[in-house]
Protein backbone atom coordinates (compact mmCIF):
# COMPACT_ATOMS: atom_id res chain seq x y z
CA UNK A 1 0.00 0.00 0.00
CA UNK A 2 1.24 3.62 -0.53
CA UNK A 3 1.10 4.43 3.05
CA UNK A 4 3.61 1.27 3.51
CA UNK A 5 6.36 2.95 1.06
CA UNK A 6 5.99 6.27 0.89
CA UNK A 7 5.96 7.18 5.03
CA UNK A 8 6.04 11.25 4.74
CA UNK A 9 2.95 10.90 2.43
CA UNK A 10 0.94 14.02 3.81
CA UNK A 11 -2.33 13.55 1.94
CA UNK A 12 -5.06 13.21 3.75
CA UNK A 13 -7.96 13.07 0.63
CA UNK A 14 -8.81 10.03 -1.93
CA UNK A 15 -10.43 10.19 -4.64
CA UNK A 16 -12.99 7.67 -5.81
CA UNK A 17 -10.78 6.23 -8.70
CA UNK A 18 -12.79 3.43 -11.20
CA UNK A 19 -10.82 3.12 -14.16
CA UNK A 20 -6.89 2.99 -12.90
CA UNK A 21 -4.13 5.29 -13.64
CA UNK A 22 -5.92 6.78 -16.52
CA UNK A 23 -7.90 10.88 -15.87
CA UNK A 24 -10.88 10.51 -13.78
CA UNK A 25 -12.56 7.82 -12.31
CA UNK A 26 -14.91 6.35 -15.37
CA UNK A 27 -18.26 7.37 -16.59
CA UNK A 28 -20.56 5.08 -14.56
CA UNK A 29 -18.01 3.97 -11.33
CA UNK A 30 -19.98 1.32 -10.00
CA UNK A 31 -17.80 -0.84 -7.07
CA UNK A 32 -17.33 -1.63 -3.29
CA UNK A 33 -15.63 0.36 -1.20
CA UNK A 34 -13.74 -2.21 1.25
CA UNK A 35 -10.49 -2.41 2.49
CA UNK A 36 -8.29 -4.69 -0.66
CA UNK A 37 -9.50 -3.62 -3.75
CA UNK A 38 -7.61 -0.68 -5.76
CA UNK A 39 -10.39 1.72 -5.93
CA UNK A 40 -8.84 5.09 -4.61
CA UNK A 41 -6.45 7.87 -6.08
CA UNK A 42 -4.18 9.83 -4.36
CA UNK A 43 -4.90 12.70 -6.86
CA UNK A 44 -7.81 14.76 -7.71
CA UNK A 45 -7.57 14.35 -11.64
CA UNK A 46 -7.56 10.23 -10.67
CA UNK A 47 -4.54 9.95 -13.53
CA UNK A 48 -2.07 7.87 -11.18
CA UNK A 49 -1.67 4.15 -10.03
CA UNK A 50 -5.07 3.43 -7.93
CA UNK A 51 -4.46 1.62 -4.70
CA UNK A 52 -6.34 0.06 -1.60
CA UNK A 53 -9.05 2.69 1.11
CA UNK A 54 -7.03 4.06 4.29
CA UNK A 55 -8.95 4.27 7.09
CA UNK A 56 -9.62 7.85 8.71
CA UNK A 57 -8.66 9.59 5.57
CA UNK A 58 -11.57 12.14 3.35
CA UNK A 59 -13.48 10.56 0.62
CA UNK A 60 -13.90 12.73 -2.24
CA UNK A 61 -16.75 10.73 -5.14
CA UNK A 62 -14.86 11.23 -7.63
CA UNK A 63 -11.67 11.80 -9.15
CA UNK A 64 -11.67 13.91 -12.53
CA UNK A 65 -14.69 15.24 -13.88
CA UNK A 66 -16.29 12.25 -16.00
CA UNK A 67 -18.40 10.47 -13.41
CA UNK A 68 -21.85 12.65 -14.14
CA UNK A 69 -24.73 10.28 -13.70
CA UNK A 70 -25.74 7.81 -11.52
CA UNK A 71 -23.75 5.55 -10.08
CA UNK A 72 -23.46 2.79 -7.12
CA UNK A 73 -20.65 2.37 -4.21
CA UNK A 74 -21.20 -0.85 -2.41
CA UNK A 75 -19.84 -0.45 1.14
CA UNK A 76 -18.62 -3.81 2.68
CA UNK A 77 -18.24 -3.97 6.04
CA UNK A 78 -17.27 -0.58 8.49
CA UNK A 79 -15.73 2.37 6.30
CA UNK A 80 -14.00 5.02 8.29
CA UNK A 81 -13.83 8.17 6.74
CA UNK A 82 -12.93 11.74 8.46
CA UNK A 83 -15.35 13.26 5.55
CA UNK A 84 -17.44 12.32 2.52
CA UNK A 85 -17.67 14.82 -0.30
CA UNK A 86 -20.18 14.39 -3.49
CA UNK A 87 -18.39 16.75 -6.09
CA UNK A 88 -19.79 14.49 -9.08
CA UNK A 89 -22.51 12.47 -10.30
CA UNK A 90 -25.11 10.64 -8.06
CA UNK A 91 -24.04 8.07 -5.98
CA UNK A 92 -25.81 5.73 -3.90
CA UNK A 93 -24.48 3.77 -0.96
CA UNK A 94 -25.75 0.47 -0.11
CA UNK A 95 -24.37 -2.12 2.09
CA UNK A 96 -23.03 -1.85 5.19
CA UNK A 97 -22.06 1.01 7.36
CA UNK A 98 -20.14 4.18 6.87
CA UNK A 99 -18.34 5.53 10.31
CA UNK A 100 -17.71 9.48 10.05
CA UNK A 101 -13.98 8.88 12.12
CA UNK A 102 -12.89 13.05 12.26
CA UNK A 103 -12.79 15.70 14.64
CA UNK A 104 -15.30 17.41 12.59
CA UNK A 105 -17.46 15.07 10.43
CA UNK A 106 -18.77 16.36 7.49
CA UNK A 107 -20.59 15.77 4.49
CA UNK A 108 -20.14 17.66 2.12
CA UNK A 109 -22.85 17.35 -1.20
CA UNK A 110 -22.12 20.24 -3.81
CA UNK A 111 -24.35 22.50 -5.49
CA UNK A 112 -26.83 20.28 -8.11
CA UNK A 113 -25.45 16.83 -6.78
CA UNK A 114 -27.45 14.05 -5.11
CA UNK A 115 -26.19 11.60 -2.53
CA UNK A 116 -29.28 8.49 -2.28
CA UNK A 117 -28.48 6.62 0.97
CA UNK A 118 -29.91 3.30 0.52
CA UNK A 119 -29.37 0.46 3.05
CA UNK A 120 -25.47 1.98 4.57
CA UNK A 121 -25.81 1.93 8.08
CA UNK A 122 -24.20 5.67 9.63
CA UNK A 123 -22.25 6.46 12.88
CA UNK A 124 -20.00 8.81 14.15
CA UNK A 125 -17.30 8.88 16.28
CA UNK A 126 -18.37 12.64 17.89
CA UNK A 127 -22.36 11.59 17.43
CA UNK A 128 -22.24 14.41 14.96
CA UNK A 129 -22.87 14.95 11.12
CA UNK A 130 -22.05 18.03 9.72
CA UNK A 131 -23.95 18.23 6.13
CA UNK A 132 -22.34 21.02 4.12
CA UNK A 133 -23.22 22.43 0.31
CA UNK A 134 -26.19 23.00 -1.30
CA UNK A 135 -26.69 19.54 -2.75
CA UNK A 136 -29.28 16.91 -1.73
CA UNK A 137 -29.18 14.14 0.70
CA UNK A 138 -31.60 11.59 0.03
CA UNK A 139 -32.43 8.82 2.30
CA UNK A 140 -34.40 5.92 0.47
CA UNK A 141 -34.52 3.41 3.31
CA UNK A 142 -35.44 3.52 7.13
CA UNK A 143 -32.50 4.67 8.92
CA UNK A 144 -31.91 5.44 12.99
CA UNK A 145 -28.75 7.67 13.93
CA UNK A 146 -28.65 8.55 17.55
CA UNK A 147 -26.52 11.33 17.17
CA UNK A 148 -26.67 15.09 15.95
CA UNK A 149 -26.93 16.21 12.57
CA UNK A 150 -25.90 20.03 11.82
CA UNK A 151 -28.11 20.24 8.08
CA UNK A 152 -26.11 24.03 6.90
CA UNK A 153 -28.55 24.16 3.61
CA UNK A 154 -29.75 21.97 0.59
CA UNK A 155 -32.10 19.62 0.58
CA UNK A 156 -33.13 16.89 3.02
CA UNK A 157 -34.88 14.47 1.15
CA UNK A 158 -37.33 11.37 2.08
CA UNK A 159 -38.53 9.07 -0.51
CA UNK A 160 -40.63 6.47 1.08
CA UNK A 161 -38.49 6.13 4.28
CA UNK A 162 -38.30 7.22 7.73
CA UNK A 163 -35.37 9.09 9.52
CA UNK A 164 -34.72 9.06 13.18
CA UNK A 165 -32.59 11.01 14.74
CA UNK A 166 -31.35 12.28 18.01
CA UNK A 167 -31.00 16.20 17.32
CA UNK A 168 -31.53 18.17 13.97
CA UNK A 169 -30.05 21.24 13.85
CA UNK A 170 -31.52 23.78 10.39
CA UNK A 171 -28.76 26.30 10.68
CA UNK A 172 -29.17 27.19 6.93
CA UNK A 173 -32.18 27.43 4.41
CA UNK A 174 -33.57 23.94 3.63
CA UNK A 175 -35.70 22.13 1.36
CA UNK A 176 -37.29 19.32 3.40
CA UNK A 177 -38.69 16.95 0.61
CA UNK A 178 -41.40 14.12 1.40
CA UNK A 179 -41.25 11.88 -1.48
CA UNK A 180 -42.27 8.89 -2.66
CA UNK A 181 -45.21 7.55 -1.10
CA UNK A 182 -45.06 7.86 2.64
CA UNK A 183 -42.04 9.11 4.72
CA UNK A 184 -41.35 10.10 8.33
CA UNK A 185 -38.84 12.24 9.80
CA UNK A 186 -38.79 11.25 13.66
CA UNK A 187 -36.68 13.73 16.25
CA UNK A 188 -36.36 13.97 20.00
CA UNK A 189 -34.63 17.08 19.50
CA UNK A 190 -35.30 19.87 16.97
CA UNK A 191 -33.34 23.37 16.25
CA UNK A 192 -33.68 26.00 13.21
CA UNK A 193 -31.10 29.21 13.12
CA UNK A 194 -32.72 32.62 13.87
CA UNK A 195 -33.43 34.37 10.53
CA UNK A 196 -33.14 30.70 8.64
CA UNK A 197 -36.38 28.82 6.41
CA UNK A 198 -37.27 25.56 6.43
CA UNK A 199 -39.40 24.46 3.61
CA UNK A 200 -41.28 21.81 3.24
CA UNK A 201 -42.62 19.92 -0.55
CA UNK A 202 -44.96 16.94 -1.18
CA UNK A 203 -46.31 16.81 2.03
CA UNK A 204 -49.18 14.76 2.46
CA UNK A 205 -51.47 15.37 5.65
CA UNK A 206 -52.26 11.13 5.80
CA UNK A 207 -49.56 9.96 4.52
CA UNK A 208 -45.88 12.26 5.59
CA UNK A 209 -45.28 12.51 9.55
CA UNK A 210 -42.66 15.21 11.01
CA UNK A 211 -42.32 14.51 14.56
CA UNK A 212 -40.44 15.89 17.35
CA UNK A 213 -40.40 15.65 21.32
CA UNK A 214 -38.38 18.99 21.79
CA UNK A 215 -38.44 22.04 19.70
CA UNK A 216 -35.83 24.81 20.97
CA UNK A 217 -38.45 27.85 21.36
CA UNK A 218 -41.21 26.54 20.34
CA UNK A 219 -44.96 26.73 22.04
CA UNK A 220 -47.03 24.30 21.22
CA UNK A 221 -50.32 24.84 19.52
CA UNK A 222 -49.56 28.35 18.98
CA UNK A 223 -48.96 29.74 14.91
CA UNK A 224 -47.68 33.00 13.80
CA UNK A 225 -44.85 33.28 15.93
CA UNK A 226 -41.08 32.17 15.63
CA UNK A 227 -39.68 29.79 15.46
CA UNK A 228 -43.11 27.84 14.60
CA UNK A 229 -43.15 30.62 11.37
CA UNK A 230 -39.97 29.43 10.17
CA UNK A 231 -41.56 26.60 8.79
CA UNK A 232 -43.35 26.46 6.40
CA UNK A 233 -45.39 24.11 3.85
CA UNK A 234 -45.82 24.08 0.21
CA UNK A 235 -49.18 25.46 -0.42
CA UNK A 236 -49.75 26.96 3.48
CA UNK A 237 -48.64 30.06 4.85
CA UNK A 238 -45.64 30.13 7.65
CA UNK A 239 -48.13 31.13 10.11
CA UNK A 240 -50.17 28.26 9.72
CA UNK A 241 -47.79 25.78 10.84
CA UNK A 242 -48.00 24.33 14.47
CA UNK A 243 -46.53 22.06 16.75
CA UNK A 244 -49.73 19.51 18.09
CA UNK A 245 -48.91 18.85 21.98
CA UNK A 246 -51.02 15.64 22.11
CA UNK A 247 -48.61 13.84 19.40
CA UNK A 248 -45.54 16.56 19.04
CA UNK A 249 -46.52 16.78 15.05
CA UNK A 250 -45.56 20.00 12.99
CA UNK A 251 -47.89 20.34 10.51
CA UNK A 252 -49.56 23.26 9.26
CA UNK A 253 -53.29 24.16 10.52
CA UNK A 254 -55.50 21.88 8.34
CA UNK A 255 -57.86 19.13 9.61
CA UNK A 256 -56.89 15.89 10.64
CA UNK A 257 -58.20 12.60 8.32
CA UNK A 258 -60.79 11.71 11.18
CA UNK A 259 -61.56 15.03 11.71
CA UNK A 260 -63.15 15.60 8.21
CA UNK A 261 -64.87 12.35 8.88
CA UNK A 262 -66.47 14.19 12.39
CA UNK A 263 -67.32 17.43 10.08
CA UNK A 264 -69.07 15.02 7.84
CA UNK A 265 -70.69 13.14 10.19
CA UNK A 266 -72.24 16.35 11.48
CA UNK A 267 -73.16 18.13 9.01
CA UNK A 268 -75.45 14.86 7.62
CA UNK A 269 -76.93 14.71 11.31
CA UNK A 270 -78.00 18.32 10.79
CA UNK A 271 -79.37 17.43 7.63
CA UNK A 272 -81.22 14.60 8.74
CA UNK A 273 -82.43 16.92 11.54
CA UNK A 274 -83.77 19.86 9.02
CA UNK A 275 -85.49 17.06 6.91
CA UNK A 276 -87.28 15.88 10.19
CA UNK A 277 -88.37 19.17 11.34
CA UNK A 278 -92.06 19.84 11.76
CA UNK A 279 -94.03 21.46 9.07
CA UNK A 280 -94.98 24.70 10.06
Amino acid sequence: MFSAVCPSFAQTSLYWDLNGNTTGAGTTPNGTWNGTTKNWSQVSGGNNTVDVWQSGFAAVFSAGTDATGAYTVTVSGTRSAASITIQDGTPTFTGGTLNFSGASPTLTINSGRTLNWGSTGLTSATSTLNKAGTGTLNFTQNLNFAGTVNFAGGTLQLTSAALTLTTLNITGNTILDFSGTASSLNLTNFSISAGVTLTIQNWSAANDFFYTTNWTGATPDVMGSTPMNQVTFSGFTANQTGWDSFDNRIRPNVPEPAAYGAILLGSLTALACWRRRPAA
